[in-house]
C-alpha cells in the first residue's frame, strides 16, 4: 500500500464514522485533519482529532516535535468548555512509513508521553510495507479507558480491513 491509498482509507473510515474535516487554515500545518465530538459511556465527552502524515525522513526527535505540534492544534482547536463536567481531548497522529525502525516504533508507542495539558495525543506508525498499524497497548491499570478508546479507534478508523 502506498501513502495516498492509506490516507484515502482513513478518510473513508472517518467520514463513515461522522467525523468532519477541519478547514485547512485551522489544521495548518497538518492536512488533512478530521474531528468529531462524542459522548463516551466510560470516559465522558470526547473531542477527537485524526491526521495522517508521511514524513520523508523521521527520527525520534522529529516524531516528538511533530506530535507535540499536533497536540497544540488539538488543544487550541478545542478549548475547554467550563459548562461540561468531563471533557477529554484525543489526537491520533499516524506516521505512514515504509519499514519504520524498531526504535522509532518503541518510542512512539511506549516512550512518548501521551497525556499532557488535558489532552491525550497518540502517535502511531503505519508500516506501508507490511500494512501494519503500530498503536499503543492498553495498560493494566491507570488510564486504561483512554488507551481502550485509542485501541478501539485505531481498529475502527486506522487499520485497513483484510478484504
Amino acid at each position: 500500500m502506498d501513502t495516498q491509498q492509506y490516507i484515502d482509507h482513513v478518510k473513508t473510515q472517518v467520514l463513515d464514522h461522522e467525523y468532519e474535516a477541519v478547514p485547512p487554515a485551522e489544521a495548518n500545518p497538518f492536512d488533512p485533519v478530521w474531528y468529531k465530538q462524542d459522548d463516551d459511556p466510560t470516559i465522558g465527552r470526547t473531542k477527537v482529532f485524526v491526521t495522517v502524515t508521511d514524513p520523508d525522513d523521521i527520527d525520534t526527535a522529529t516524531l516528538k516535535t511533530t506530535t507535540e505540534s499536533f497536540r497544540t492544534l488539538v488543544t487550541s482547536a478545542s478549548p475547554s468548555d467550563d459548562s461540561t463536567s468531563v471533557e477529554n481531548r484525543f489526537g491520533y497522529i499516524v506516521f505512514a512509513l515504509a519499514d519504520p525502525a524498531d526504535e522509532l516504533i518503541e518510542f512512539a508507542t511506549e516512550e512518548f508521553t501521551v497525556a499532557d495539558r488535558r489532552s491525550n495525543v497518540f502517535p502511531m506508525l503505519y508500516d506501508l510495507d507490511t500494512e501494519t498499524l503500530h498503536a499503543h497497548d492498553v495498560p493494566r491499570l491507570k488510564g486504561r479507558g483512554f488507551y481502550e478508546k485509542q485501541k478501539f479507534d485505531a481498529d475502527e478508523l486506522l487499520t485497513p480491513s483484510e478484504d
